[in-house]
């Protein structure tokens, strides 16, 4: 879910000729290994990507531009390959556009630098997205896309550094458009998670979510959601489309559901 509305996003930002910047606050790797050892031992790709028919019909060009993504990362490296955003992000770049990647954690920040390394357009940072983001914005494009998807087994159980974060961020560049991931583990704590969202008096933030177990299971991860701020003209009536393509192969249980809602409107 998560890659493909990022897909959406930056294709949105493809309808005017000027330039834009993508900045990815926790950045990670930029792709993986699912053969290695790591995502061999956890398995979560079984319930996700494994699970997912590039054949089945649709009509959105997101879903087509998401494959056609893994099918280059595939064939560069090798079939076991999977994208994390940066790669997605940069499939989706233009020559006039650019790419700034935060990471924190030494070795992660380490293997970014090595993978994007032969890429004059992408920057990365081996820095605290809490104190480095601020410092990045508005970037001199004027115009792009941020990306907040931090490690949330070190946040708090309703994000509160997120919420600050973004308040921080919009405050400095209140046009540009900002995207948050969050696991959907309790609908309790995503409540409260939304009335701070609503407090910080930002408008015109949409809320997607895709859950693929009922929402107040106490198992562990039930769905997640991406919170956008300033999003593109009929974004969420795609988005819609997709969560909806999406559902019924991601779908663990009867009481599964994706939807799309405005948090703060205009």
């Amino acid at each position: 879910m998560k890659h493909i509305l990022l897909i959406g996003l930056l294709q949105s930002l493809h309808k005017k000729d000027n330039a834009f910047c993508y900045i990815d606050t926790h950045a990670g790797q930029g792709w993986y290994d699912l053969a290695a050892a790591p995502s061999q031992k956890t398995g979560e790709y079984l319930e996700g990507i494994r699970k997912l028919n590039p054949r089945l019909a649709h009509d959105i060009p997101w879903v087509d531009r998401y494959f056609s993504a893994l099918s280059a990362l595939k064939e560069q490296f090798s079939k076991a390959y999977y994208g994390g955003s940066p790669w997605f992000a940069f499939d989706n770049m233009r020559p006039q556009d650019r790419m700034v990647l935060l990471e924190f954690h030494p070795v992660d920040a380490e293997k970014l630098k090595y993978n994007f390394h032969y890429q004059p357009q992408v920057a990365v940072h081996h820095r605290d997205a809490y104190e480095g983001l601020t410092a990045l914005i508005p970037p001199k494009e004027k115009r792009g896309l941020v990306l907040i998807d931090p490690p949330y087994e070190e946040e708090r159980q309703d994000y509160p550094q997120v919420v600050e974060l973004l308040a921080k961020a919009h405050a400095k560049w209140p046009t540009g458009t900002f995207a948050i991931w969050y696991p959907i583990k309790d609908r309790i704590l995503i409540e409260r998670f939304e009335r701070r969202l609503v407090k910080t008096g930002i408008r015109r933030q949409l809320v997607c979510e895709l859950c693929v177990m009922p929402d107040d299971n106490n198992l562990g991860l039930n769905g997640s959601g991406l919170l956008i701020v300033n999003p593109p003209y009929q974004f969420s009536e795609h988005a819609d489309k997709v969560l909806h393509w999406l559902l019924p192969q991601l779908s663990q249980h009867p009481m599964a559901k994706a939807s799309v809602k405005w948090l703060v409107g205009e």
